[in-house]
């Protein structure tokens, strides 16, 4: 009978110190030494870098870029005070349309990765 008792409290014990692994948190530390070593050794791009940014922040990047063409062209092609004035209008207007459309491209996103 005791016998009995002590290999079942052997298994228990051998249960678990397999269910709480003691070497969990050195495993843990070595796959985020060797993550923080491969992100180390990629190189920098900027195309990589635009790719990380958000819609939005691309959008609005972008949208400002137009109203910034749109700032220098206008006083060029209408008289000097209504000229700039559409430009200056134009800048923030384009920048906001462009955010705009960038956070719906991330809603949409987001939503696909939801459904799947």
């Amino acid at each position: 009978m005791p016998s009995q008792e002590q290999e079942r409290l052997r298994r228990l014990r051998d249960q678990q110190l397999r269910a709480r692994d003691p070497l969990s948190k050195q495993r843990r530390m070595d796959k985020e030494i060797s993550q923080k070593r491969r992100r180390m050794r990629e190189t920098f791009s900027f195309g990589g870098m635009w790719r990380d940014l958000p819609h939005r922040l691309r959008g609005a990047f972008v949208g400002g870029l137009i109203g910034l063409g749109v700032l220098l062209v206008a006083p060029s092609l209408i008289a000097a005070p209504w000229g700039l004035c559409l430009g200056g209008f134009a800048l923030p207007f384009a920048a906001l349309v462009g955010f705009l459309l960038g956070r719906y491209d991330d809603s949409m996103d987001d939503i696909k990765k939801d459904l799947h």
